[in-house]
């Protein structure tokens, strides 16, 4: 599945993100039951708001140079069919960070000006995509060719 996402937009009720970009949504935060998350493995406290901070890098893994301007979308649940979603974009230095509330995240990245840009979670199989906030406060990306030698411009 493609997302594309217009960068850099902010929806009321949600907080903005922080360095790279914008933060968007499509309805109120997910909410957490305990009885069904993980106990929290970072001792990085919420804000004042009750949110966390996420964060990480995105690095190329030809050359483990900064991967500017990719999205990292974290999507969520709300009920039966029906999923929502936020999403930052990295700065030139390849890192990103978004405040989020309590629960249980589908994280992906992807890059729209390329289509050839596969990303995965460094240090994850390529199907472990979800995180638990609390517990997970960085999540980095490494990009790779999905077909090498293909040339497949995004909408960019």
């Amino acid at each position: 599945m493609v997302v594309l996402v217009a960068c850099g937009s902010t929806t009321p009720g949600f907080p903005s993100a922080g360095p790279g970009g914008g933060a968007s949504s499509t309805g109120p935060p997910p909410s957490s039951d305990p009885a069904t998350t993980d106990p929290p493995t970072t001792t990085d406290p919420p804000t004042t708001d009750g949110y966390y901070t996420v964060s990480g890098t995105v690095v190329s893994r030809d050359t483990g140079a900064a991967y500017p301007n990719a999205y990292v979308r974290f999507g969520w649940l709300a009920s039966a069919g029906y999923e929502m979603e936020t999403h930052t974009v990295t700065d030139g230095s390849g890192r990103y960070a978004i405040q989020l509330p309590a629960g249980q995240y589908q994280v992906t990245a992807g890059d729209s000006c390329d289509l050839n840009a596969g990303f995965t979670i460094v240090g994850s199989s390529p199907d472990d995509v979800m995180i638990t906030v609390p517990g997970t406060g960085v999540v980095d990306f490494v990009e790779y060719p999905i077909t090498p030698g293909a040339d497949l411009p995004g909408v960019c």
